[in-house]
């Protein structure tokens, strides 16, 4: 089964009604409060980071690859302007167009070099000075995979029915100071119904 196909199905049978979300993004709020430009939401899911931006007042961009995802977002945040986008892909954007993106768990699905070119389009999209906000699988995350399955890659591995990167804070440093000055520590997150481990980021274009 193709990639995307598999979300839609996911996102089919968990059709969650309206999106619930964490507090995670409080901690930038400063800065969110000083953005200029539409957030850009990649890998935006059934909208969970889009609700939370959009009750801030902030105008929204949610990405994703998923059709049934981003009909979704429409359904639950008839407001925000959805974009059917390929993250692995050279992203639709100009150079310098946002002061903010954020990319919550769905930057770890990728082999080493599409990960590094994903890095590279983030960069080429934030504006000087723009921030991104991350979160990834830590490889501590064993209520999820970490640890488990056929080995592809160094922290790659298929499991649960895809390919999944689980970053140590080595990892996540190394690959996201591709687009700056890069902040990282390791969280629990616990929307689901098993605490989640993750690697937080938060990434400074120079």
């Amino acid at each position: 089964m193709q990639f995307k196909e598999l979300w839609n199905d996911l996102h089919k049978e968990n059709a969650p009604g309206k999106p619930v979300y964490d507090e995670w993004l409080d901690k930038y709020q400063d800065i969110l409060e000083g953005c200029s430009t539409a957030v850009l939401d990649l890998g935006c899911g059934n909208g969970n980071n889009t609700l939370y931006l959009r009750e801030k007042g902030l105008p929204v961009i949610a990405c994703d690859h998923s059709e049934v995802a981003l009909q979704q977002v429409q359904q639950e945040i008839p407001d925000v302007e959805t974009m059917l986008v390929d993250i692995s892909e050279r992203l639709p954007f100009d150079n310098d167009s946002f002061d903010v993106v954020v990319a919550d768990l769905c930057l770890h699905y990728f082999d080493e070099c599409t990960t590094v070119q994903i890095m590279h389009e983030i960069k080429r999209v934030l504006r000087s000075k723009g921030h991104l906000f991350a979160r990834v699988n830590s490889i501590q995350d064993s209520n999820y995979g970490a640890g488990r399955g056929e080995k592809i890659e160094e922290n790659y591995y298929f499991v649960e029915g895809y390919n999944k990167r689980f970053f140590s804070v080595e990892d996540a440093k190394r690959f996201f100071s591709i687009v700056g000055k890069v902040d990282v520590r390791e969280a629990d997150m616990l929307r689901y119904r098993k605490p989640k481990r993750v690697i937080k980021v938060k990434v400074e274009k120079g």
